[in-house]
């Protein structure tokens, strides 16, 4: 599974998170709207937020997140969540959020 959030409304297709990852992943959109507009898409500067299961990280290792790092992973305090910065290129970032217990998959470079 890989749930993409570009903007605020996108919230309502996670709602079932924890508040704490709700609040995570909506500090992190702001940040995006405010530096590259509120209407961004796949072709735009920018970035998204990828909530992913197990499943959901290798597909993103497999394409989009092939052969990056993650450049920092931090935990979501107050919650069993972690999120992970990559960054694809100059202006286009990924932020994926899943649960802790997937970090090793994270980590690695390849699965």
């Amino acid at each position: 599974m890989i749930i993409i959030i570009w903007k605020k409304q996108d919230l309502d297709l996670v709602k079932e998170l924890p508040t704490e990852v709700l609040s995570a992943i909506e500090t992190t959109i702001e940040i995006l709207d405010e530096n590259y507009g509120t209407e961004r898409t796949a072709k735009s500067l920018g970035g998204y937020v990828a909530v992913v299961d197990k499943e959901g990280i290798e597909e993103l290792k497999k394409h989009q997140l092939k052969g990056i790092i993650p450049e920092y992973i931090d935990e979501i305090e107050g919650a069993e969540y972690i999120s992970a910065l990559f960054l694809c290129s100059n202006d286009f970032s990924i932020v994926v959020v899943c649960k802790k217990e997937l970090k090793n998959l994270i980590e690695c470079e390849e699965n």
